[in-house]
């Protein structure tokens, strides 16, 4: 299959039309964050204004990674994954020594990693990966901590690593390696994946405030309904009719298709990190985007559903 593989540091800015759509994302997210402030009902609610505005910097980081080329792709992805790591590594028990130890080694994995993948050599971006959890990382904490808590702690660290480095190296890999048959390329390949996710996310976020009644899993995540859920496939599906002929040259109907498969995968990934954070006790990963929790909160549906999108085009192409 021909696929499109640009030289790690390729000047290719997207198509006029892309930067159109970044920029009616950007309104939308200012229209929205000027209701939340005018509304009666919602100025003095203000988690529900952080909420939304948590979003603006998550829409600047997908312009980022579609918008202005490869360089800008691979690097504003290895720094966000570095992010995940450090906020994914704090929520696991171990020692100051111990966070130091696999956080500084964390970090080079996925910056080798993603620099591989940005190359064009995602094969060895995931065997790296792969080699370093399954056959030095438990070797590593053995060394570091003998046996306390060793399945624990490594399987902790398995688990992080898997989903802030390898699954996310997908994210990247959306934008860098498109099938010949996209029409904009991975740039629009990138903006359709992006653009679901977040609608996905904030769709469910809005239709839940607004009429959600029957918690969707209360034991996990209570502010998930779904009356939120089904507003989400509504608004995606409706989108991804839309969409998939511009950005990915796929019939309308399977666009909807595609779109509703990335509601319950997100879904499926946002319930993943809530059920995490039950488990060690915490509420929120982080503290970077205020009313969202952290990066990890609002990128946890991204990392679940990149590769399956990944797979997806790679069938349909």
């Amino acid at each position: 299959m021909k696929t499109d593989l640009p030289a790690l540091w390729q000047l290719s800015p997207a198509p006029a039309d892309l930067w159109i759509l970044v920029g009616g994302g950007l309104a939308a997210i200012s229209t929205a964050t000027a209701v939340t402030h005018l509304h009666p009902a919602l100025r003095t609610q203000r988690r529900v204004q952080q909420a939304v505005q948590s979003w603006v910097p998550v829409i600047l980081m997908a312009a980022l990674t579609v918008l202005l080329g490869t360089g800008l792709t691979w690097l504003v992805c290895a720094l966000t994954s570095l992010i995940l790591l450090r906020e994914g590594l704090r929520l696991l028990p171990l020692t100051s020594a111990e966070q130091r130890l696999h956080g500084g080694l964390a970090a080079l994995l996925s910056l080798a990693a993603h620099a591989l993948a940005a190359a064009g050599l995602m094969p060895w971006a995931l065997g790296l990966c792969l080699v370093y959890t399954g056959l030095l990382l438990g070797p590593l904490q053995m060394l570091a901590s003998g046996p306390e808590r060793f399945i624990t702690r490594v399987g902790g660290l398995m688990l992080v690593l898997n989903a802030c480095t390898t699954l996310f190296l997908f994210v990247s890999l959306l934008v860098l390696q498109a099938p010949a048959a996209r029409p904009l390329g991975g740039q629009g390949q990138g903006g359709f994946f992006f653009v679901l996710v977040i609608f996905s996310d904030a769709m469910q976020y809005v239709g839940g405030k607004c009429w959600g009644r029957r918690a969707l899993a209360p034991s996990i995540s209570p502010g998930k309904t779904w009356e939120g859920l089904a507003f989400a496939a509504l608004v995606c599906a409706l989108l991804g009719f839309g969409l998939a002929p511009w950005l990915l040259g796929l019939p309308a109907w399977a666009g909807v298709l595609l779109a509703l498969a990335m509601v319950l995968l997100g879904l499926v990934g946002d319930l993943l990190v809530s059920c995490w954070k039950r488990d060690v006790g915490v509420k929120d990963t982080g503290t970077l985007l205020p009313g969202q929790g952290g990066v990890l909160d609002r990128c946890d549906s991204l990392i679940f559903v990149a590769p399956w999108f990944w797979l997806l085009m790679q069938v349909s192409a």
